[in-house]
């Protein structure tokens, strides 16, 4: 988690469906208390702070990265989410929101952070978490052809610990006792993907089928759910 830094715009426009930050932006109501998992140089908490006007708390593995992003979080935790335990440096109840934005591939023990979080929501608070697509074409493709490459960032980054599709990452979040309220694909086109270079060896009818498969083009998944009562 602390060598990966995803490429972001500078300002979050949330028309735009092509970025997941933009589809977590639009479940954040403005004023909302917040806490951020992974804020990584506070490119978000800064959108959340001075665009919706919410009061932002944090927790970030990287130091260095932690001191960019401070100026944006009410306060801000420097931890590995897998040896803290939450409650330990939180108040009970005290979020509308808490965002994961392609932090919980990172943990060895997402179920568990998921578990924590339930007692720092409010009544009726959200936990809104995106997360990269393990079935999307071009890594079903680059599997087909035999390869398994870890790269410094996309689907198999290397820091990633755990992988899901839809059908597995929403079996977790039913088990981790929470409600799905909704999940967006994020769509990419393979040839602006990290295996557009696959695209040459795909035989037609091969490709035609790939691609046919429901949320094919899916990169990622943004998903808001609540605790179930």
């Amino acid at each position: 988690m602390s060598s990966h830094i995803y490429d972001r715009p500078e300002e979050i426009d949330i028309t735009n469906t092509g970025d997941s930050l933009a589809l977590i932006a639009r479940q954040i109501k403005k004023g909302s208390e917040v806490l951020e998992l992974g804020v990584a140089t506070g490119y978000f908490s800064r959108y959340l702070s001075q665009v919706l006007g919410c009061q932002v708390d944090g927790v970030e593995l990287d130091a260095v990265m932690a001191r960019e992003a401070k100026p944006w979080c009410r306060r801000l935790l420097v931890a590995d989410l897998d040896k803290i335990r939450l409650a330990d440096h939180f108040s009970p109840a005290a979020y509308d929101a808490v965002i994961c934005a392609d932090v919980l591939e990172h943990l060895a023990g997402p179920e568990d952070v998921l578990e924590q979080l339930k007692g720092l929501l409010k009544p009726g608070g959200l936990v809104v978490m995106s997360i990269p697509n393990i079935a999307y074409a071009g890594q079903v493709l680059s599997l087909m052809a035999g390869e398994f490459e870890y790269r410094s960032e996309g689907i198999l980054d290397r820091t990633h610990r755990r992988f899901y599709t839809r059908q597995s990452l929403l079996k977790m979040i039913d088990e981790a006792g929470y409600d799905l309220l909704g999940v967006e694909p994020v769509h990419l086109p393979l040839q602006q993907s990290e295996f557009f270079e696959k695209l040459d060896h795909l035989v037609l009818p091969l490709a035609g089928y790939l691609l046919s498969r429901a949320d094919a083009d899916a990169y990622q998944y943004v998903l808001a759910a609540r605790p179930r009562t």
